[in-house]
This record gives structure tokens, sequence and C-alpha cells, in this order.
């Protein structure tokens, strides 16, 4: 297989969706292809320096917001507010195929950083993409402050963020 900068956007795509199409996402390529994607199109935003981010902030249990996450990543809010949806839609499924939890988590609107809470619309949006990974959940805001822990507990296993290889 070429390597993953020679993939058209159109190929690169059309891999990525015949990965899940044929149910292969286990397959370790996989994540690569999702972060290849998200360096292409996040305009600026990256799954490395998003996971710096969310590992700094949830290893003292805090919350992120999201043009917090944008300045983290050098990138203009301006040019990614849009695509910050679907920035952190992918990182949820490529941080569970790597069997971390739900980074995405902890991201949230500047008003609820005391709180960890997500605004209804974000909140089903985060909520659907985990039960497209195959989790199930009863009750949404339950799950969330579980997958919050989760962010957590799991920042705290890892080696500084400056250091860490993600």
């Amino acid at each position: 297989m070429k390597s993953l900068d020679e993939w058209t956007d159109f190929e690169l795509q059309t891999l990525i969706g015949n990965y899940r199409r044929l149910e292969k996402t286990d397959d370790p390529v996989f994540p690569d292809l999702l972060e290849e994607w998200s360096r292409r199109k996040g305009q600026g935003l990256d799954f490395k320096k998003t996971m710096k981010a969310v590992t700094k902030v949830a290893k003292e249990g805090r919350f992120l917001a999201y043009k917090q996450l944008a300045d983290e990543s050098g990138a203009d809010w301006a040019k990614v507010h849009y695509a910050m949806n679907t920035h952190l839609r992918d990182l949820i499924e490529f941080a569970h195929h790597r069997g971390w939890p739900l980074l995405s988590a902890i991201v949230v609107n500047q008003k609820n950083l005391m709180t960890g809470d997500m605004e209804p619309q974000t909140l089903k949006g985060f909520v659907s993409a985990a039960k497209e990974l195959g989790y199930v959940v009863t009750d949404e805001k339950v799950f969330l402050r579980e997958q919050q822990e989760q962010v957590f507990l799991w920042a705290k296993g890892q080696v500084a963020a400056d250091d860490q290889s993600l």
C-alpha cells in the first residue's frame, strides 16, 4: 500500500468508507487513515495537537473549551469553528480504535468549563458517535460523566504531554 500522503482526498475518503463498510475498523491501519484525513481537513486541527491539549487539562481534572482547543492547536478559531464538530467526531472514533476513552468528552462550550456539561445538540452528537461505535447508552448525561471520568483516569496514566508519542 502506498504511503498515506500519496493518496488523493477522494482515495483516502473511499478507503476509510471501505474499512467501515467491511467492518475492518479494528485493523491497525484504520486510526492512521482517520488521523491523515483529520490532518487534511481539520484546517489546522490535528489529532496529535488535540490529544496533547486534552491530556494536559485532563490530568488536572479540568475541561477544555472549543476555542481553547483551537488556540492550543495554533488554529484560527474563525477558520476551524465549523470543522471542530467533525474533528471531534473523528477523534472519538480514533480514540475508540486505539482503546482509549472518548477524548472529546471533556471538550465543552466556554460557559460549561466549570461543570463539564454539554449543550443538548452537542451531547446528542457525542452520544450518536458513541452509539455508532457500539456503546450502549441508556442515560446520556450519565454516559457523558462516565466518559469524562474515564478521560481523566486515562490522562493520569499518560507520560508527560510533551514527551508522549500519541
